[in-house]
């Protein structure tokens, strides 16, 4: 179970390599349109558009990179009032419950793409199904990282993630 666990953290550390890219990417695509529109007069609309679909799958691949580390927001009042065994069972039942949700997420985004990869976007006409593509590679990564956290409160004896 452990080389389960490493395979996926060695995906996350590409999918934060990744992340880091995109948020570099999408700060300077912001500065340069910010600069163009109010120093030159001339927006660029195809920047803000990109920079819109590159926060859309900051926010998913981020999302799965939080999950992982047990760093999504969430309400710890029963686990805390639980002992170490039922606290166990509470976490990994939430995780499974996640995953399942994840599944679903992932279908409806794979069906959502056949939908629309005829639209185009319209700043650089670009196929839909790439920004529309984030949802199912986002709850794919959601799934993995909460498989992840799973394995790792039975193995490690930890609810948190290392």
């Amino acid at each position: 179970m452990h080389h389960v666990v490493r395979m996926i953290d060695a995906l996350n550390k590409v999918v934060g390599y990744v992340l880091a890219l995109m948020l570099g990417v999408m700060s300077i695509l912001i500065i340069i349109q910010v600069a163009s529109r109010f120093i030159f007069n001339l927006p660029l609309h195809w920047s803000e558009e990109l920079s819109r679909f590159l926060m859309i799958y900051v926010v998913f691949l981020g999302a799965s990179l939080a999950m992982r580390h047990n760093r999504l927001i969430s309400i710890e009042l029963l686990p805390e009032m639980l002992g170490e065994h039922k606290r166990k069972f509470v976490t990994a039942l939430v995780m499974l419950i996640s995953i399942v949700f994840f599944v679903i997420m992932f279908k409806q985004g794979i069906d959502m793409l056949d939908r629309v990869k005829a639209q185009s976007s319209a700043g650089m006409q670009l196929s839909m199904a790439i920004p529309y593509a984030s949802i199912p590679i986002g709850a794919f990564l959601l799934a993995l990282n909460s498989l992840a956290a799973i394995i790792d409160v039975f193995t490690s004896g930890k609810e948190e993630a290392k």
